[in-house]
């Protein structure tokens, strides 16, 4: 049982980090930033490895990283096909790096959270 709802937490994931790619890369969301400046809509990553954690608590960490590492390649085939291409490779591998990198800030977050309130509930 614990490793189907591992891989089901891992598709979960999978499908909400694309669906905000999607939101992001169609501007359906708007985060205001200046060109050479940060990209803020990033922190929306945050939101698939908070999910993750909440339905697999036994691996969040491994469930989100896999969901996202497996969401990279259709991210880039979704982005050939339909965006304009308005950075470099090397460019859009950093992106996806640093939302992959930001869906784990998610789930250790939670984690995080888990710990402490069982720290506090314990004493």
């Amino acid at each position: 049982m614990a490793l189907w709802r591992n891989v089901f937490a891992a598709v979960i994931c999978c499908i909400i980090f694309l669906i905000i790619f999607i939101l992001l890369k169609n501007g359906w969301v708007i985060v205001i930033s200046v060109a050479p400046g940060p990209e803020y809509g990033l922190l929306l990553f945050l939101l698939p490895g908070v999910i993750t954690a909440l339905i697999s608590r036994d691996s969040a960490i491994f469930s989100s990283f896999i969901g996202g590492l497996a969401s990279i390649p259709v991210c880039f085939l979704l982005r050939m096909a339909f965006y304009p291409r308005v950075r470099p490779l090397f460019q859009e591998l950093a992106y996806a790096t640093s939302a992959i990198f930001w869906c784990v800030l998610g789930a250790m977050l939670v984690q995080l959270l888990m710990v402490v309130y069982r720290q506090f509930r314990h004493d």
